[in-house]
């Protein structure tokens, strides 16, 4: 199953926006979306892959600001009429925990999965009513993994590697592929793809 990277991204739509969302909402070959989020200064939750907009990091700018750069809320994501994946990337290492929990939690009836780099991240969340996993875990792994799912790198994904993840019962997400790779492992739950359905 397909998961669309930043949305559904073409001439007309641009990626973490919401007629990107939309376009792999309204699509039956994906399963739901991801997208990726920080804070801004003003304790926002926003929408956006980079770290810097015309030179400023997002955490300097106020939302207000970035509104007028066509970044969008998380929550207006939230707000849209799905069941499919919402499969979001915390790229703010200071990410305020609490108050993204809470805000998550008043779409328990969504289906959200989370996930993040920065394991201490992923390891502040305590019983929360989405998913949590971390990119990348196995690069400095231990011997144990506690969460819901996990997303791999394509290259470094072995067959050996996501038959313990699905014996476990632990969703795999596969990112990272390029046109020439080849879908050869059947214990992939989904795809995170930017290409291959994409128009």
């Amino acid at each position: 199953m397909f998961i669309a990277h930043r949305g559904i991204v073409n001439k007309i739509q641009k990626e973490n926006t919401i007629p990107a969302f939309l376009g792999a909402i309204n699509n039956p070959s994906y399963a739901g979306f991801e997208l990726d989020v920080y804070t801004t200064k003003d304790k926002e939750f926003v929408v956006n892959h980079n770290p810097v907009i015309k030179g400023k990091f997002i955490w300097k700018y106020n939302y207000k600001e970035l509104k007028n750069k066509g970044i969008v809320k998380l929550e207006e994501v939230l707000k849209l009429d799905t069941d499919k994946i919402i499969l979001i990337e915390i790229k703010d290492i200071n990410i305020d925990i609490n108050k993204f929990t809470k805000l998550l939690n008043k779409y328990k009836n969504k289906n959200i999965y989370v996930m993040s780099f920065f394991n201490r991240v992923i390891a502040s969340f305590h019983n929360p009513s989405f998913k949590i996993g971390v990119l990348n875990y196995v690069l400095n792994s231990t011997p144990t993994y506690n969460y819901d799912f996990i997303g791999l790198i394509y290259d470094v994904a072995t067959p050996l590697m996501l038959s313990y993840f699905k014996k476990n019962n632990i969703e795999i997400f596969l990112y990272a592929l390029t046109k020439k790779d080849k879908f050869i492992y059947s214990d992939v739950y989904y795809i995170i793809d930017s290409f291959l359905l994409n128009t």
